[in-house]
């Protein structure tokens, strides 16, 4: 009698301990870069002219980094002076509010403009806006 109770109580224990688990898992907010939820960082460049030389963009998510190059001369839309990249970094987990960099250096004068971001709690990209214009003010972090 005692192994029968024993065995009913272990497995009603698991049975919560499982319910209960899942629940408090479900709320856990990060991207995992696991299927769908991949870690995207859009960006975009904006003031660029028939003078802007090769540009540089890096992004630093944790551990991991991509770069991508921007081309002079390389026609960007119809009369549009914006060119976006996107950042998929697909095996980092971020966690909500968790920090990320976005840099661009430009070969015509070698200093790196940065922009700090902040992983949102929303299931969406992040977009992360940067001015390359020679007039744009000097932002160096």
């Amino acid at each position: 009698m005692k192994t029968s109770s024993f065995t009913s109580v272990m497995i009603l224990g698991l049975v919560f301990s499982f319910l209960f688990g899942n629940i408090a898992m479900s709320k856990v907010m990060a991207e995992s870069g696991i299927g769908n939820d991949v870690f995207k960082v859009i960006a975009s460049l904006y003031g660029i002219t028939n003078s802007t030389k090769d540009i540089v963009t890096i992004v630093n998510v944790g551990d991991e980094t991509k770069v991508k190059l921007y081309t002079s001369g390389k026609p960007t839309s119809e009369g549009s002076d914006k060119v976006s990249y996107i950042f998929t970094f697909p095996n980092v987990a971020v966690e909500d509010g968790e920090s990320y960099k976005v840099c661009t250096v430009s070969v015509d004068n070698f200093k790196l403009k940065c922009e700090n971001g902040n992983n949102s709690p929303l299931n969406r990209p992040e977009f992360v806006d940067i001015n390359v214009s020679e007039n744009a003010s000097k932002k160096e972090k």
